[in-house]
């Protein structure tokens, strides 16, 4: 059952959600998870987008007693918010023009069960009051409603902005941000865990060649390389994303460099740098500058033409003036 912003879930299978990795962090993670699933006190969860936010929020919910009672989870980025406490509270029949029939919110629908607010900083700071009451007073009233309706609702968030500038600049109220994070969990980017990156990759490929009936398909040793020098600054969800499309597009088996987008090709451009000591002379200074650019490019003489902003026979006749040449 699904609509605007939200994803309802009557049941979980606890085996198709996990959070992968095994760098310490991660390993932390896990174990708060474990520790926090049996209680009913909110969560925050933080970090970059593409980090598993929303991973996180269903684990937590799969560990706990309420497994198998409704899991909502409210995109509050893509709610308007003009109708976001519709959504949230429900309406009466005749609260407004066109309520031509009673609707229940999402608070009812997760009754019993779990509540993630996803992006929760972009809910309008009159909302987070009112949820706030909704947490302390575990009741609420339909839009043009009188009267008071008791709800059993465990309650997660997230965020990907960082929470002084959130409260800084008004996006979200100090005492909703304290009664969530009695509890926080915060997300490493992957730049932070890259020794996840190989699980990760073999996870995606194993998932992505089954589901779309693909020989199971790695990468070379450069295009791995290239993967772990990368910084992926769209996190998993980039990772994700990249895996599916080299399973699409790629008909051969083991994947080369040139099937790579080009932003990650040439993450080794992002990671090399030259030093050069004071008082080089110019023409050892362009002999190393060439050298390695060369070396970037797996003497690829066109290609190092290209970045060092040379013809092909300006390259050629530096080249020649090199000893190594």
């Amino acid at each position: 059952m699904h609509r605007e912003g939200g994803d309802i879930n009557e049941t979980f299978n606890k085996t198709n959600i996990d959070f992968i990795g095994n760098n310490s962090r991660v390993r932390e993670i896990y174990s708060v998870i474990n520790l926090v699933a049996d209680s009913i006190t909110p969560v925050l969860i933080t970090g970059e987008s593409g980090t598993g936010k929303d991973v996180v929020a269903r684990l937590i919910h799969s560990k706990s007693p309420r497994a198998e009672k409704p899991y909502v989870a409210i995109n509050c980025a893509a709610v308007p918010k003009d109708v976001f406490e519709n959504e949230l509270f429900g309406h009466e029949q005749g609260a407004f023009t066109g309520a031509t029939a009673k609707k229940s919110g999402y608070l009812e629908m997760a009754n019993g069960g779990t509540l993630f607010f996803d992006e929760l900083a972009e809910m309008s700071t009159d909302t987070q009051a009112k949820l706030l009451r909704v947490i302390e007073n575990k009741s609420f009233r339909r839009l043009g409603g009188k009267d008071e309706i008791h709800v059993d609702v465990r309650m997660l968030a997230a965020t990907n902005k960082k929470i002084d500038d959130a409260i800084r600049d008004g996006e979200m109220r100090k005492d909703l941000y304290y009664r969530f994070s009695v509890i926080e969990i915060h997300l490493p980017p992957l730049r932070e865990r890259k020794e996840d990156i190989p699980i990760l990759i073999n996870y995606f490929f194993a998932h992505f060649c089954k589901i779309h009936f693909k020989n199971l398909k790695k990468l070379s040793e450069e295009s791995h390389n290239l993967m772990l020098r990368y910084d992926w600054p769209g996190n998993i969800r980039e990772l994700k994303n990249a895996i599916e499309r080299l399973v699409i597009m790629c008909p051969e088996d083991i994947i080369s460099p040139n099937y790579l987008a080009t932003n990650i090709s040439d993450a080794k451009f992002q990671e090399d740098k030259i030093s050069i000591t004071v008082g080089t002379s110019l023409r050892k200074a362009e002999e190393e500058i060439i050298l390695r650019t060369l070396d970037a490019v797996d003497n690829n003489k066109s290609k190092a033409a290209f970045v060092l902003g040379l013809s092909r026979k300006a390259l050629y006749n530096k080249l020649a003036r090199i000893d190594k040449y």
